[in-house]
């Protein structure tokens, strides 16, 4: 990911300019909270809020940074406050918040699909009574800019019309959880939605796979997609730059929104991987993973960052074969790297 990684440069006044977008930050000297943070989503946020000055305070029940560390050198992680808090320990929680006093917290702590799966109860410690501790913590320390990660997986599928998975129910609930702290406490949110993120550093949960493709491409390795579907693929580094500005905004209210309207299907995918890596050899079996693929709205995100530059498909695989080929050599691998050194 680019120090600015949609193009925009900021001002001294601290604007960001890029294709009309006047996008003004929050002037703010106290840290950016985020929990979650070792995981995929949090070390891209993490890299883009430091690209930007941001201070940042980073929690997680694991020290496994090498997804840190594969975005961000080692030179720049000296300014990350690291933290270590379960977010299911209510206590714990609320010791954090008063000692941090975050101006916003993203919080991003939650077990995935195949998690929730394997082991439900723990999953919903994790996924929903550490929504409620986060959400019951910014009440207290008058947190006013809380951004969560929801997820496509609480939009409803299928002959039930619901959540297909327990992963989706939890996340489902935690927007409503959201929505009686903004009704019984003024609590304002936003809970965004991604779909398929990919990029380095996505290692985790079903679809991952999209991303084990683009490495497989990228290193000349042989690779089947375990599925085939029709989603939104959205690269990492705009979804860290959807999330750093939200928490520079200000809203009312609990709003829930996607992160994009536009669809694309795994064969395109492919048609992107392989005009990027000519001769590339990943195919897709003939399961078909199940996955809505209309009813998406990102108005309310707009209206409280505004428009911003989305990164094509293309342009997040050719990104991401970069990337892949400067950390793990493959071909080219001297001009990937030079390549992503330029776009950092």
């Amino acid at each position: 990911m680019a120090a600015h990684p949609l193009g925009a440069r900021p001002t001294r006044q601290g604007q960001y300019e890029k294709h009309g977008l006047d996008f003004r930050m929050t002037a703010d000297a106290r840290p950016v909270l985020i929990t979650g943070a070792t995981g995929f989503l949090g070390s891209w946020i993490i890299a883009r809020l430091l690209s930007t000055g941001s201070k940042v305070v980073a929690t997680d029940v694991t020290d496994d940074r090498s997804r840190i560390d594969s975005l961000v050198p080692p030179a720049d992680q000296g300014a990350i406050d690291w933290r270590h808090c379960d977010v299911s320990d209510g206590y714990a929680v609320d010791a954090l918040f008063a000692e941090v006093a975050p101006a916003a917290v993203i919080h991003l702590a939650a077990l995935q699909i195949p998690a929730c799966r394997a082991n439900p109860v723990a999953c919903a410690r994790v996924n929903i009574i550490g929504q409620i501790n986060v959400f019951e913590a910014a009440r207290k320390h008058g947190v006013g800019n809380l951004v969560y990660t929801s997820s496509i997986a609480a939009k409803p599928r299928g002959p039930a019309n619901a959540p297909a998975n327990l992963y989706g129910v939890f996340k489902k609930t935690d927007e409503e959880i959201a929505r009686l702290y903004w009704e019984d406490h003024g609590i304002s949110s936003l809970g965004l939605r991604p779909f398929i993120v990919y990029g380095v550093g996505r290692d985790d949960g079903e679809t991952s796979a999209i991303t084990r493709a683009i490495r497989a491409a990228a290193l000349g390795h042989a690779y089947e997609l375990p599925f085939r579907t029709e989603s939104c693929f959205q690269y990492a580094g705009e979804v860290a730059e959807i999330f750093a500005r939200a928490t520079e905004a200000h809203w009312d209210g609990a709003l829930v929104s996607d992160l994009t309207t536009e669809v694309a299907s795994t064969d395109d995918l492919l048609a992107a991987i392989r005009m990027i890596v000519p001769g590339a050899t990943v195919t897709t079996a003939e399961i078909h993973r199940a996955s809505p693929t209309d009813g998406f709205d990102n108005a309310p995100l707009k209206r409280v960052i505004g428009d911003w530059p989305a990164t094509s498909l293309a342009d997040g695989v050719r990104e991401t074969v970069a990337r892949f080929r400067a950390l793990e050599g493959g071909p080219a691998a001297a001009t990937a790297a030079g390549a992503a050194r330029k776009n950092w």
